[in-house]
């Protein structure tokens, strides 16, 4: 018998409006927020501060495959105030740049 692996995907994505006026186009990937389910990501992923918690649980958990789905910019906005170990924090800035 052969296991098949299911790694994570996009499954479409979702453009939030930020309070400055701009707006950011985010990938819907079940499995970062660990409670709502993939049919309800994308109407809470239009918030704002959901949005912001989503790339920041991203920043600190995800694969770089998932996050180079994400715009670049948006990242590094968010990874100054994620809580990401030194290491990984390192990492992620020479992904970035």
């Amino acid at each position: 018998m052969r296991r098949r692996y299911r790694f994570a995907a996009s499954m479409g994505s979702v453009t939030c409006t930020l309070p400055d006026g701009g707006s950011v186009t985010l990938p819907i990937v079940p499995g970062i927020l660990k409670h709502p389910t993939p049919e309800s990501l994308a109407s809470i992923l239009v918030d704002p501060n959901v949005a912001r918690k989503y790339t920041m649980e991203a920043l600190r958990h995800a694969s770089w495959p998932v996050l180079s789905l994400f715009p670049r910019q948006w990242l590094k906005d968010c990874l100054r105030d994620a809580r990401v170990p030194a290491r990984r924090h390192e990492a992620l800035l020479f992904l970035l740049d």
